[in-house]
């Protein structure tokens, strides 16, 4: 989870998400009140779940260690075939606007092959 987390595509984009959540919060009082109890319950519910998960996550280690070893071999395959992963969201959006233009400046209707 956290080499996932740590991919640029994924981290900038929660950043960007992130920001994005705490700007309309700040804008918007009635979203405000609604974001906060929500929040309230989100982090009631982790706190029930994480304390009643333990006991099992503790008899589990073991297959948890294989199974993320398994995981981070499948991530570096994913990794290797989808480089986007390694650019930022900022540059994954420009280049796909950049080729959305293209295509709607030149359509490929009017593209000689």
């Amino acid at each position: 989870v956290s080499r996932v987390v740590n991919l640029p595509l994924v981290s900038s984009t929660y950043d960007m998400v992130s920001t994005a959540y705490v700007t309309t919060k700040d804008n918007h009082p009635y979203l405000k009140s609604v974001c906060e109890i929500a929040e309230k319950g989100v982090k009631t519910i982790t706190s029930v779940a994480m304390t009643s998960a333990m006991p099992i996550i503790q008899k589990l280690e073991p297959q948890i260690v294989v199974a993320n070893n398994y995981a981070c071999i499948g991530l570096d395959k994913i990794e290797e075939r989808l480089p986007i992963l390694n650019q930022p969201t900022d540059k994954v959006s420009s280049f796909h606007v950049h080729m959305l233009s293209r295509r709607i400046i030149y359509p490929s209707s009017f593209l000689l092959s």
